[in-house]
C-alpha cells in the first residue's frame, strides 16, 4: 500500500515522457480565422439535400410534416 502512491506517479511521468518524445503536436494553419469564416458562409447558403441534419431535426419536430417549397 504504501509504495503503490509513488509507483503510480512513477508510472505517469512514464507515460507522459512517451507522449512528449513522440514529437510535436500539428501546427494550426496561419489562415485558420479566414478558413472559418469561408466554411460559415458555405454552410449558410447549402441547398437542403446538404443539411440532412436540419431537415431531420425539423422532420421530427413537426412529426414528419414538411415545409419544403417545389
Amino acid at each position: 500500500m504504501v509504495i503503490s502512491g509513488p509507483l503510480s506517479a512513477v508510472i505517469a511521468c512514464g507515460i507522459t515522457a512517451v507522449y512528449i518524445l513522440q514529437g510535436p503536436d500539428a501546427v494550426v494553419s496561419e489562415e485558420y480565422y479566414r478558413e472559418g469564416i469561408a466554411i460559415s458562409r458555405e454552410v449558410r447558403v447549402a441547398k437542403p439535400p446538404m443539411q440532412p441534419a436540419n431537415v431531420a431535426r425539423n422532420h421530427s419536430a413537426t412529426g414528419g410534416k414538411t415545409d419544403e417549397k417545389p
